[in-house]
């Protein structure tokens, strides 16, 4: 998968001693959401397949030691071109028991642009000391249907829909 290529050689933390707790046992791991079109793509006289016309993904990777990683990719895909951004945030992760959130403290970070019919403006470079805020979510445990989830949203107290669904991942 693409994720597991992103992290960049030598020790580029540009924000040290980040605040960290340890991992609860049920959320240590890798967590993955994706959604995907629900239709193909195809030409418009219908004759040919073209390809998946939008897809995104969000991960997180969390140690027990509190280490932390964020991936984000999405790809959109009109027929003939494709556009892909890539998003990474190493650092730590601090969980609060008391209202059941994390906060993911990036200390590194990297961010990537794809253009098939643009390639002068592809780009890959390192997140910037600016770019690397703190992010606080909110999350609970659910079981649907036999599979385990982690469920974070932005607010406590989410509706349904301001709700994200990651399940158990292996990349």
């Amino acid at each position: 998968m693409l994720m597991a290529s992103c992290e960049k050689d030598g020790d580029d933390i540009l924000i040290s001693n980040t605040p960290r707790s340890e991992v609860p046992a049920q959320l240590t791991g890798k967590w993955q959401n994706g959604t995907f079109s629900m239709s193909n793509w195809w030409s418009y006289n219908g004759t040919k397949y073209e390809g998946n016309p939008y897809t995104r993904s969000t991960s997180f990777n969390f140690s027990k030691n509190g280490d932390a990683e964020f991936f984000q990719v999405i790809k959109t895909y009109n027929g003939s071109c494709a556009t892909e951004g890539f998003t990474y945030y190493k650092g730590s992760v601090k969980f609060n028991d008391a209202d059941n959130s994390f906060t993911v403290y990036p200390q590194k970070g990297n961010y990537r642009g794809y253009y098939s019919c643009a390639s002068g403006s592809n780009f890959n470079r390192a997140a910037e000391k600016n770019e690397l805020k703190p992010i606080t979510l909110y999350w609970s445990e659910e079981t649907l249907n036999g599979q385990k989830y982690m469920v974070v949203a932005f607010t406590p107290g989410a509706v349904e829909s301001e709700k994200v669904y990651f399940k158990p991942s292996n990349w």
